[in-house]
C-alpha cells in the first residue's frame, strides 16, 4: 500500500474514533464542577477505587482474549467463516469466565463489608461482554460503531450521572448506577448495530483457534496487569495509606492527564491497526519512525498546552476543597507524555504478535513503581503516586525504545526531544509560580511552540480540509 494511502487510513481512522470520545470526554470535563461541588472527597475517591479494581479484575476474567480476537480478526478481514469461528469461540469462553466469576465473587463477597461490591461484580461481567463486543466491531471493519459505542457508554454514564447526583442527590450511588446503565444499554447496541448474530453460534467452538489465542492473549495478563499496577496501584496503596478522601484528591489530579490520554488511546486504535497491517511492507522502518516522530510531537503539544491552560482553568472548574490536586497535576501530566511514547512504540509487539516480551519488560516497570510508591507515601504523601509513575513510565520508555530495534529500526530525532524536554521544563516551572504574567507568558510561548513543532502536521490538514472544501 502506498504511503499517503496509509497516511490517509491511519487519519481516517482515528478522525471517526475521536468524534465519540473527544465529545464525551468534553462534556465529563464540564462537569467536573458539579461533582466537586455535590461529591466529597471521600465519595469520588470510592467510586474511583472501585473502577479501578474493575480495571484489575478485568484481564484477570477474561484472559485479554478481546485484543486476541482483534489482532487474529485482521488477519481473516475477508473470510467470514473465520470471523464466525473466531467471534464464536471467544465469545463462549467469555460465558464460562463470567458464570465463573460470579461464583468466585459470590463466595469472596462475604469478606466485605462494602455496600458497593454488587456494582463492582456487575461492572466487569458487563464490561467482559462490552470489550469483546467493541474488538468484533473493530474487527469487521465498522470503526464507527466502536465510536458510537464508546460515546453512548460515555454520555449515558455522564447524563445518569447528572440526573442521580444533581437533582435526586444520590451520592456515590448515583455514579455507580449511571456507570452500571451505561455499559448495559452500550452492550445492547453493540450487538444490535455489528449485527452478532451473523458472527455467532452458541455451537460453534474450534479448541485449534482456543489454543492459538490463548498462546497469544495470555501473555498479555500480567501486562495488563503492570499497566494497572503503574497507572492505578497508586490508588490502592493512597486509600490504605492515606486514606480514601486523599484518593479523591488524587483522582481529580489525573482527570487532566486523563484527558490528555485519551486522545494517545483514540489514535492507539487507529495506530495499532495500521501497524498489524503494514509491519512487513518495504518501507516499514521509514513509515513507523515518521508517524511516530509526528505523534511525539503532536502529544509533547498536547502536554504543553494543558499544561500553560492548567492556572487559568484549574479554579474555575475545581472546587477548593480539592484544590491540593493542583500541585500533582505537572508531574502526573510528564508521566503520561512518557506513556504515550511507550504506547506508540509498543504497538510493534502486537503487530509482530511477541506479547510474551510485552508482558516481560511491563512487570518490570511495575515492580519499580509499586516499590517507589510504598517507600515514599509516608514521607512524601501524595507526591509519591505521581513521582513514581513517572519514573516507572520514565524507564519504559527508554528501554523499550532501545528493545525494538531488535524487530525495527524506529529513529526519533534527538534535537525534537531535547527540545520538548526544554519547553516542558520551562512551563513547568512558570506553573508552580503565583505570578499571573509569566502564566500569561508561558500560555504565549506554548502557542507559538505547538505551531512551529506542527507546522507540517497542520499544513497537511489544512490541505486536505481545502480539497474537501472543493469537492
Amino acid at each position: 500500500m502506498e504511503k499517503n494511502s496509509r497516511g490517509k487510513q491511519l487519519a481516517k481512522n482515528t478522525a471517526i474514533l475521536t468524534v465519540g470520545k473527544i465529545c464525551t470526554q468534553c462534556v465529563s470535563f464540564f462537569l467536573l464542577p458539579l461533582y466537586t461541588a455535590l461529591l466529597d472527597p471521600s465519595e469520588y475517591g470510592i467510586v474511583d477505587i472501585f473502577s479501578t479494581y474493575a480495571a484489575f479484575i478485568l484481564p484477570l476474567c477474561n484472559w485479554q482474549m478481546d485484543m486476541g480476537l482483534f489482532r487474529f480478526m485482521l488477519d481473516v478481514r475477508n473470510n467470514r467463516q473465520k470471523q464466525k469461528m473466531m467471534v464464536s469461540t471467544v465469545m463462549n469462553t467469555n460465558h464460562f469466565q463470567a458464570v465463573a466469576f460470579m461464583l468466585l465473587f459470590l463466595i469472596l463477597q462475604f469478606f466485605s463489608e462494602s455496600q458497593y461490591k454488587v456494582f463492582l461484580a456487575l461492572e466487569v461481567v458487563l464490561y467482559l461482554y462490552m470489550a469483546t463486543l467493541l474488538q468484533v466491531a473493530r474487527g469487521i471493519k465498522r470503526t464507527d460503531v466502536y465510536s458510537i459505542a464508546s460515546f453512548l457508554s460515555a454520555s449515558l454514564s455522564v447524563i445518569l450521572n447528572v440526573l442521580f447526583i444533581a437533582v435526586l442527590r444520590m451520592g456515590a450511588l448515583g455514579m455507580f448506577c449511571g456507570m452500571i446503565i451505561g455499559k448495559f444499554v452500550t452492550d445492547i447496541y453493540l450487538l444490535i448495530a455489528t449485527k452478532f448474530w451473523r458472527f455467532y453460534s452458541v455451537r460453534q467452538f474450534d479448541r485449534k483457534f482456543m489454543k492459538e489465542i490463548i498462546r497469544y492473549s495470555l501473555p498479555l495478563v500480567p501486562n495488563q496487569i503492570a499497566w494497572w499496577v503503574v497507572g492505578a496501584s497508586d490508588r490502592t496503596v493512597i486509600t490504605k495509606v492515606l486514606g480514601v478522601a486523599q484518593n479523591g484528591i488524587y483522582s481529580i489530579a489525573y482527570k487532566f492527564p486523563s484527558m490528555y490520554i485519551t486522545f494517545y488511546n483514540i489514535f492507539n486504535l487507529a495506530w495499532t491497526e495500521s501497524c498489524a497491517l503494514h509491519i512487513n511492507d518495504d518501507d516499514s522502518d521509514q513509515y513507523l519512525s515518521s508517524v511516530i516522530t509526528t505523534m511525539f510531537s503532536l502529544f509533547s503539544s498536547i502536554c504543553l498546552g494543558i499544561l500553560s491552560v492548567m492556572p487559568f482553568a484549574f479554579p474555575v472548574f475545581i472546587n477548593e476543597k480539592y484544590s491540593a490536586a493542583y500541585v500533582q497535576i505537572p508531574i502526573l501530566l510528564i508521566a503520561v507524555l512518557f506513556q504515550s511514547v511507550v504506547g506508540l512504540i509498543s504497538v510493534v509487539y502486537t503487530a509482530k504478535k511477541l506479547s510474551a516480551v510485552l508482558a516481560k519488560t511491563s512487570f518490570w516497570i511495575a515492580a519499580i513503581n509499586l516499590v517507589t510508591n510504598l517507600l515514599l507515601i509516608k514521607s512524601i504523601g501524595l507526591y509519591a503516586a505521581s513521582l513514581s509513575a513517572c519514573l516507572a513510565y520514565a524507564v519504559m520508555m527508554i528501554y523499550r525504545y532501545l528493545d525494538v530495534q531488535k524487530y525495527v529500526k524506529i529513529r526519533i530525532p534527538l534535537l525534537k526531544v531535547i527540545r520538548a524536554g526544554l519547553f516542558v521544563g520551562f512551563v513547568g516551572a512558570t506553573y508552580y509560580s503565583s505570578d499571573y504574567i509569566l502564566h500569561v507568558l508561558a500560555l504565549i510561548a506554548t502557542v507559538v511552540y505547538v505551531i512551529v513543532e506542527n507546522r507540517e502536521l497542520l499544513l497537511a490538514v489544512l490541505r486536505n480540509a481545502k480539497m474537501k472544501c472543493r469537492k
